[in-house]
């Protein structure tokens, strides 16, 4: 008897279609200094933060292959690029401190950039204290993901070195994962 077309195995050329993931993905960060290391739920090295060249800061992909370059004005604002480029046409994201209190800190971001921060409104809202390793980055009024430092039971004294990057399904975690370098690592 002849198998029906619709349940043949795809064809080794056809591209199986990737699936948004239907559950929050959580990385691991260990900070130390500028630098941080942003592993999987497996421990494999996900993510890395160093110094980029021309003077930013850098996130790289676990092979070394830069996919986001971050350079700040100085003044509370910063520019994200795609790869190592510094190129105005190869902006992803401006963002901006608009409270830099130690507790909260606020920092919106603009996707696409544009020229002026007044005339425009927030694509995405980062709220949290560097201190105590916690954001959430916001869209809209959904909470798109959150970081928070890792406890443990019956332990007193927490190490703000490690902390828990978790990102709610359905979001890009390459932008998410320079948003929160911009927030954790940019002055």
């Amino acid at each position: 008897m002849e198998q029906p077309a619709a349940c043949a195995p795809p064809a080794a050329s056809t591209p199986v279609p990737v699936a948004w993931s239907v559950v929050p993905v959580d990385f691991t960060v260990f900070k130390k200094g500028p630098e941080m290391a942003m592993h999987d739920a497996t421990g494999r090295l996900a993510f890395r933060v160093a110094a980029g060249g021309g003077g930013g800061t850098a996130l790289f992909d676990a092979a070394g292959g830069v996919l986001v370059t971050v350079r700040t004005n100085g003044q509370g604002e910063w520019q994200a690029f795609s790869g190592n480029s510094l190129e105005q046409r190869h902006i992803i994201f401006t963002a901006k401190v608009i409270s830099a209190s130690s507790s909260p800190k606020e920092v919106h971001v603009f996707i696409p950039p544009t020229k002026s921060f007044e005339d425009s409104k927030a694509s995405y809202r980062l709220l949290g204290s560097t201190f105590r390793r916690a954001c959430t980055i916001i869209k809209g009024d959904s909470i798109i993901a959150q970081t928070n430092l890792l406890y443990k039971l019956k332990k007193t004294i927490y190490s703000r070195r490690k902390f828990r990057v978790t990102i709610y399904p359905g979001n890009d975690n390459m932008l998410v994962m320079a948003m929160v370098m911009t927030f954790f690592v940019e002055k």
